[in-house]
């Protein structure tokens, strides 16, 4: 209450866009010493319609997740492939913060269905590839673990769009053998869970659809940049690496 007061004092006294361009200098040379980043005001995808409207509602129900730098990027892939046939799927999904931005991103009139799969217990057993350089892994078998009901409740706002599908990976990937997909977002931190995703969704994605590894540049995760990196070493696609630390792959 205190500082939303305060706020609108400077608000008054200094008028608002010079009191959030002072905002944003602040924050920014705190930061700065850290070797953090503030995003500018001013960038058009802070202020992109759809994407408050979902922080909106992520926001209100209480969802916790990915920034939302990469919520943006998930909503304007699904955005890009609106016309491409084919369903989504999300492999990991904790809360289902990157799973609003998804179904908004493909718009309130999509057909387009959103699979997603996840053991609703946490991660796998970690691997020797999701080793760091430290020699330990940041991962234990359980972490992350968010019960399948109250995921269901979060996207309750999208009604039948949704479809969970609770097991570990790979092992539900057979209940949508015979469909094509326009986009697949592989958020499970592991190498296995990482490499089993794309091996099995890859030959499944239309042209022209997208492959997203949220983990990718993640220093907490080398194993899911090994898989990725391994799978398509002799594919022909290329493997963007954006600075959220998400890639990107669009199936050739």
């Amino acid at each position: 209450m205190i500082l939303k007061a305060l706020d609108s004092l400077g608000g008054l006294l200094f008028g608002r866009e010079k009191y959030r361009r002072g905002h944003y200098k602040l924050a920014k040379r705190l930061a700065s010493r850290q070797r953090y980043e503030v995003y500018k005001p001013h960038l058009i995808w802070l202020t992109d319609p759809e994407f408050l409207a979902a922080r909106d509602m992520v926001e209100a129900r209480g969802i916790e997740g990915s920034p939302y730098d990469r919520c943006f990027t998930l909503m304007t892939s699904a955005r890009m492939v609106r016309n491409i046939p084919g369903n989504f799927a999300e492999c990991g999904v904790r809360f289902g913060k990157s799973s609003v931005f998804l179904l908004t991103g493909a718009g309130a009139q999509s057909t387009k269905r959103l699979h997603i799969f996840d053991s609703f217990q946490g991660l796998s057993e970690p691997s020797d590839a999701d080793v760091q350089s430290g020699g330990k892994s940041e991962w234990s078998k359980g972490d992350l673990a968010v019960p399948q009901d109250i995921v269901r409740q979060n996207l309750s706002a999208f009604g039948d769009r949704v479809d969970l599908h609770k097991g570990w990976i790979p092992d539900r990937f057979p209940d949508v053998a015979d469909q094509e997909f326009s986009l697949v977002h592989v958020d499970v931190d592991l190498y296995e869970p990482t490499l089993a995703s794309v091996e099995f969704f890859y030959p499944r994605v239309k042209p022209g659809g997208v492959i997203i590894c949220d983990d990718y540049g993640s220093g907490d995760c080398p194993g899911a940049k090994k898989a990725i990196d391994e799978f398509f070493a002799d594919k022909p696609e290329n493997v963007l690496s954006l600075t959220s630390g998400q890639s990107i792959v669009i199936k050739a």
